[in-house]
Parts: structure tokens; sequence; C-alpha cells
């Protein structure tokens, strides 16, 4: 079906536009745009491994809203950067890695990522 579709948009394309593409070109571009929509919706998902998020990134060339600007969900578990035999329980993680941050050690990002920036 795409075959029959990819040659009909073609001869349409074609006829209204004075750019002449060869078929393989035009076909690879067509399949590329019908796909753009859903390598999107893949980025935002979080249970999506980093390697395949990366290889998207680099295939789309979409660039992606401000890791700041998404509040990353955690469950809870021990902060970071407390002492095991502290054991203090933390929520909330850092805007930049995602670790897991201790109200005692927060300041909108973890130490290290503070320290970097």
């Amino acid at each position: 079906m795409l075959n029959i579709g990819g040659l009909n948009a073609q001869i349409i394309f074609q006829e209204n536009t004075s750019i002449r593409k060869t078929r393989l070109v035009f076909l690879k571009t067509l399949a590329h745009q019908l796909m753009q929509e859903q390598m999107e919706y893949r980025l935002t998902l979080d249970c999506l491994p980093k390697q395949i998020k990366l290889r998207l990134n680099e295939y789309c060339n979409i660039i992606r809203p401000n890791v700041g600007e998404i509040q990353r969900v955690r469950a809870s578990g021990r902060c970071t950067f407390c002492d095991r035999s502290k054991d203090c329980k933390a929520t909330k993680v850092c805007t930049n890695c995602a670790r897991l941050i201790c109200r005692d050690h927060i300041i909108e990002t973890c130490p290290d990522c503070f320290e970097a920036s």
C-alpha cells in the first residue's frame, strides 16, 4: 500500500511543484515525515531506554524542552548524598540527573550538578 501510495504522492508532488526528486529520496522523505510525530511522542516516554532516546534524538534532530521544566516523578528511596546509616528517605529528584535528594540536600539541583553549572 505504501508503495502505491508513495508513487501516487510523488506524481501529485511533482505536478504541483517544480521540485524533482528521485523515487528513493522522495520515499525516504515521505517515510521520515510520516514517522516524525510518533518519534516525538516516544521521546516523551519515561520508560523508554536512554540509548533509544539518544538514537531518536540523533535521527530526528528534535529539540526537547529543557529538562529543568519537566518534573520527573520517581518512587521514594534513599537520599543519594546522606550516609547509609542515616537512612534518609527522599521523594524529590534533581532536575538534571534525576537522583534522589532529601530535604537537607535539596537546592533545586543536586550538589554535584550545582557545582558543575
